[in-house]
C-alpha cells in the first residue's frame, strides 16, 4: 500500500467518521448523563464494531453479511430497542447520591461497551462500506499484514479520537448544569438524543 493510498483512504475515513450518526448521538447522549467513563465505554464499543467490520470486509465477508441481513435486522432492531429504554429511563431521572466506583460502576461501563457493540452490530451497512470503500484506494490482493495493522491503527485514531473528543465536549457541557432542574432538563435532552439515535438505527 503506497502513502498516497494510505492518506486517501484516511481522509475519507475521516470524512464519513465527522458526520453524525447514531453511535456519534449515543455517546454525545451517554456523556451528558452520566459523564465521560460510561461515554467513553460505549465509545470503545463503537470501535471495536468498527474494527471488526473492518476485518471482516477485508477478508471478503461482506457477501455473508448480504446472506445473513435476516439476523442483522434481528440485531438492529434490539439495538434500537435498547436506546429507547435507555431515552425513557433518562427521561425518568430523578437525584440521587452519587454512585462510588466500584464493582456496580464497572458493570456500567461493560453495559456500556456492550452497547456500543450491539448498536455497530445493528449496522451492518458498516461492513458493506468497508467493502466498497478499501478497492477504491487499496489492492486488496496486495495487502500485507503490515498494511493491515496500518489501516486499523489509523482507525483507531480517527474513531477512537472522535469519540472522545464528542465525549470530552459533552462532558464539559455538563458542567454548566449543577441545580437539580437543569440536570432534570440535561437528562430529558440526553434522552431524546437516544430517541433519536434509535430511529437513526432502524433507519433503511
Amino acid at each position: 500500500m503506497t502513502a498516497t493510498a494510505f492518506l486517501a483512504l484516511s481522509a475519507a475515513i475521516l470524512l464519513v467518521a465527522l458526520t453524525p450518526g447514531p453511535a456519534m448521538t449515543a455517546i454525545v447522549a451517554r456523556a451528558i448523563a452520566d459523564g465521560l467513563r460510561p461515554a467513553l465505554a460505549l465509545g470503545a464499543g463503537v470501535l471495536t464494531g468498527d474494527l471488526l467490520f473492518f476485518a471482516l470486509a477485508a477478508a471478503g465477508m461482506s457477501a455473508v453479511a448480504r446472506s445473513a441481513a435476516g439476523f442483522f435486522d434481528v440485531v438492529k432492531v434490539l439495538g434500537a430497542l435498547y436506546l429507547l429504554w435507555q431515552g425513557v429511563s433518562l427521561w425518568r431521572w430523578q437525584p440521587g447520591p452519587a454512585a462510588a466506583p466500584g464493582a456496580g460502576h464497572e458493570r456500567l461501563l461493560q453495559r456500556n461497551f456492550a452497547a456500543g457493540l450491539l448498536l455497530m452490530f445493528g449496522h451492518v451497512q458498516a461492513m458493506l462500506f468497508y467493502a466498497a470503500l478499501l478497492p477504491g484506494f487499496v489492492d486488496m490482493a496486495a495487502l500485507t499484514v503490515g498494511d493491515y495493522l496500518l489501516i486499523m491503527l489509523m482507525l483507531v485514531v480517527i474513531i477512537g479520537g472522535i469519540n472522545v473528543a464528542c465525549a470530552a465536549a459533552a462532558v464539559r457541557a455538563r458542567g454548566f448544569f449543577e441545580d437539580v432542574a437543569a440536570q432534570r432538563l440535561l437528562h430529558r435532552a440526553a434522552g431524546s438524543m437516544m430517541f433519536v439515535a434509535a430511529v437513526m438505527v432502524l433507519r433503511p
